[in-house]
C-alpha cells in the first residue's frame, strides 16, 4: 500500500512538472541591458503543489521541473532558487502539510493565493535585483524593468494557485489511499470511561 502511494504521487508529480515546463517556457521575457529576465510563472504550478498536495511534493516539482527548465535554457540557478523559496515559504504558512481529508474553502484557497502572490512578487524584486548588481548594470534598473512583469505574475500566482491547489488535492483524493482522520484510529483515546455497576449493587442487595 505505501509503495502504490509512493508511485502514485510520484505520478501527480510527474504530472505537475510537465505543466510547469510548458508554463516555464511560454513565460514573457524581459530585455535587460546585460541579460534576459524570465518571469517566474512556473512557479505557481509548484507553489500550487505545495498547497495542494504538501511541502515535499511541492519541493520535489520545483526543484525537477527548475533544473529540467535549466537545462532548457529557460531559467538560471536564480530562478531555480526562487521556486524552492517560495515552496519552502508556502509550506511553512501552511504548516508544512494540509491533509486531503481537510476541506479547504474558497475563502481559504484565495487567500493563499494571495499569499503565494505576495510572496513571489518580494522573491522575484530580490532576485532581479541581485542579478543587476551581480553583472553590473546595477540593481535599480533591473527592480524597474521587472516591476511590472513582477505586478502580472503575482497577479497571475493570487488568482490560479487557488484553483490549480484545489485541482491537485482533488486527483490526491481519486489516486491515493485515503488518509485515517486524526484521532479515528481504533488506539486513541474516545474520552471518559463510564463503568456501570449497577447490576452489582442489585446482586448485593439480593
Amino acid at each position: 500500500m505505501e509503495m502504490k502511494k509512493r508511485l502514485r504521487t510520484a505520478g501527480i508529480i510527474i504530472l505537475a512538472v510537465v505543466l510547469m515546463l510548458l508554463v516555464g517556457i511560454n513565460s514573457w521575457r524581459t530585455v535587460a541591458p546585460t541579460t534576459v529576465l524570465i518571469a517566474p510563472l512556473a512557479g505557481l504550478v509548484a507553489a500550487s503543489v505545495a498547497v495542494g498536495l504538501g511541502t515535499v511534493s511541492g519541493v520535489a516539482t520545483a526543484l525537477i521541473g527548475g533544473l529540467a527548465l535549466l537545462l532548457l535554457g529557460s531559467a538560471d540557478w536564480l530562478l531555480v532558487l526562487n521556486y524552492l523559496l517560495l515552496v519552502l515559504l508556502i509550506g511553512w504558512v501552511i504548516g508544512w502539510r494540509l491533509p486531503l481529508t481537510r476541506r479547504l474553502t474558497h475563502q481559504q484557497l484565495i487567500w493563499l493565493g494571495i499569499v503565494a502572490g505576495i510572496t513571489e512578487f518580494g522573491l522575484n524584486l530580490v532576485q532581479v535585483a541581485v542579478m543587476g548588481a551581480v553583472t553590473g548594470a546595477g540593481w535599480l534598473i533591473f527592480v524597474r524593468l521587472a516591476w511590472l512583469p513582477g505586478v502580472l505574475t503575482a497577479l497571475l500566482f493570487a488568482v490560479l494557485v487557488g484553483p490549480l491547489a484545489a485541482g491537485w488535492r482533488w486527483l490526491g483524493r481519486q489516486l491515493l489511499p485515503p488518509e485515517p482522520p486524526s484521532g479515528d484510529s481504533a488506539d486513541s483515546p474516545r474520552g471518559p470511561v463510564e463503568i456501570d455497576l449497577s447490576h452489582k449493587d442489585k446482586r448485593k442487595q439480593k
